[in-house]
């Protein structure tokens, strides 16, 4: 029996990723992944805004549109995805002093805006420090010291793909030009052992595994 996962993330490229890990990770799994915000179109263009207010709007909508898309498509699993770079901006102190504990005040952030009769045993958390292009160093690249960074991520990200005519626009990840340099960078690690070695680099990318692990 398959098993329906639904991606509330802030972006197209953010699903992107998202959808490459869990679908390698569970490969030996028949998963389904759609995402429930942004919407995409047939063609796999983001129909819409998106961002991390945007992703709040969703998870905390009065008219609780995320347990009707929930029910409607039966998903056995929601994954709510969130950078951490403006973290501050809903209400999270940014501290990596303690980075178990910046984790869970952004888990806890998160499932509180939630409707009280949601089922919360649904909920997987890609939280993402800084960003989800931190995750995706060690695809590239295979310093240590670089694959541990949390800054200026995409920066890093298009070094490791230099010479390859490929490019990242941080300011227009969903652009047709990123989506080949993010269908590049994926393809590096497809193996469950490759994806969970990358996790150790980025404590966000490892409690995503470690969520993926119970699935």
């Amino acid at each position: 029996m398959s098993k329906k996962i639904g991606i509330v993330s802030e972006g197209v490229s953010d699903f992107w990723v998202l959808r490459h890990i869990i679908t390698r990770y569970l490969k030996d799994q028949d998963v389904w992944i759609l995402p429930l915000n942004p919407k995409q179109s047939k063609t796999g263009k983001q129909e819409g805004p998106g961002g991390w207010g945007l992703v709040m709007k969703y998870i905390e909508d009065k008219e609780k549109k995320l347990i009707v898309e929930a029910q409607k498509e039966d998903f056995e699993y929601i994954v709510i995805q969130i950078d951490t770079d403006v973290c501050e901006e809903y209400g999270v102190k940014h501290d990596l002093t303690d980075i178990g504990s910046f984790w869970e005040n952004i888990r806890e952030n998160l499932s509180n805006r939630l409707p009280e009769e949601f089922d919360k045993s649904k909920l997987i958390f890609a939280i993402c420090i800084d960003e989800i292009e931190c995750w995706l160093i060690p695809f590239v690249d295979t310093n240590k010291k670089n694959c541990v960074n949390t800054n200026h991520c995409v920066n890093m990200v298009n070094k490791g793909i230099k010479g390859k005519d490929l490019f990242i626009d941080a300011d227009n990840k969903n652009s047709d030009g990123a989506k080949s340099a993010y269908d590049y960078i994926l393809k590096q690690k497809k193996k469950t052992d490759e994806l969970k070695e990358c996790s150790e680099f980025n404590f966000g990318f490892k409690r995503f595994i470690e969520q993926l692990e119970i699935v």
